[in-house]
């Protein structure tokens, strides 16, 4: 392999990489706080990508008024959610899943019966290429690194503020945050709006390189489950060094073994359960019966 095509591996890598840390970032932050496995997830980011699209190509919007409204629109939703039917199923671990799982099955059927199962893209966002030596970089491509790499930056400042704060005091320990005046009820719709959020406004970031698709969730998601995997449940430095792995892993082993790059990270996950099972940064996990 030559250094052209190792360095766009390597933008490839951190392009993918940087999409499913911040998805599962959120996915990460509603499971370490709520002890919720949402999976409807994947779905949030589908609807997140085709809010993007409608409008951008529909109402003719600036890309930057689609990216906020992909981030408003999944985070009510994920607040509808939260007070709905997660706050009546809660204590209840496989209430929970199943009604995730129903929510994101309604999310997908009507994606599908609303814009079919073809491929939706919009224009590009920032024309042409960029070199970089004799390298060739997509502006779009570039634009999706720096604008991930940005709101992952956002979201660690975000957790250093009161209310990221009390988020951590409630995944910690939800008895003791109550009895310092954290409202857990609170927390948890905060927690579940920004959890969705990051979904919607990560399926926005990869429509002007990849489109949107009603399929696209459901693959988005199994990454996910890996990255929790590998990462360790409730570990958000862990999912992040996840994402990144597994986006480079993908990227390079394309390269190497084509169509076979998924058993590639395959390859690579069995023997770190093996040697880790809680994952690389993570912890035991105790569910709720």
């Amino acid at each position: 392999m030559d250094w052209g095509l190792f360095f766009q591996c390597l933008v490839n890598g951190l392009a993918i990489g940087g999409i499913y840390a911040v998805v599962a970032s959120g996915f990460t932050l509603v499971l370490g706080t709520m002890k919720v496995f949402n999976f409807a997830q994947g779905e949030f980011y589908m609807l997140g990508a085709f809010v993007t699209f409608g409008c951008c190509e529909v109402l003719h919007l600036h890309y930057a008024i689609a990216l906020m409204a992909a981030l408003g629109t999944m985070a009510l939703l994920g607040v509808v959610l939260q007070r709905i039917i997660i706050r009546y199923t809660y204590g209840g671990f496989f209430h929970t899943v199943l009604a995730t799982i129903a929510f994101g099955t309604i999310f997908r059927q009507t994606a599908v019966i609303t814009f079919g199962k073809t491929d939706r893209f919009i224009s590009p966002v920032m024309k042409g290429r960029t070199m970089m030596g004799d390298i060739m970089m997509s502006n779009d491509k570039l634009l999706l690194i720096l604008l991930g790499v940005t709101l992952i930056a956002l979201l660690h400042y975000f957790m250093k503020l009161k209310v990221g704060k009390a988020i951590r005091a409630v995944t910690e320990d939800q008895e003791v945050a109550g009895l310092q005046g954290i409202n857990a009820r609170q927390i948890f719709v905060i927690t579940m709006a920004l959890g969705c959020g990051l979904a919607g406004i990560s399926g926005a970031l990869i429509v002007p390189v990849l489109g949107a698709t009603a399929d696209m969730g459901h693959a988005v998601f199994v990454k996910i489950l890996l990255v929790i995997i590998i990462g360790g449940m409730g570990s958000m430095p862990g999912a992040l060094l996840a994402a990144f792995m597994i986006g480079m892993i993908e990227s390079f082993g394309y390269q190497i073994v084509g169509g076979y790059n998924e058993l590639a990270l395959l390859c690579f996950l069995l023997p770190l359960l093996f040697l880790r099972p809680g994952g690389l940064l993570g912890r035991p996990l105790a569910i709720p019966e």
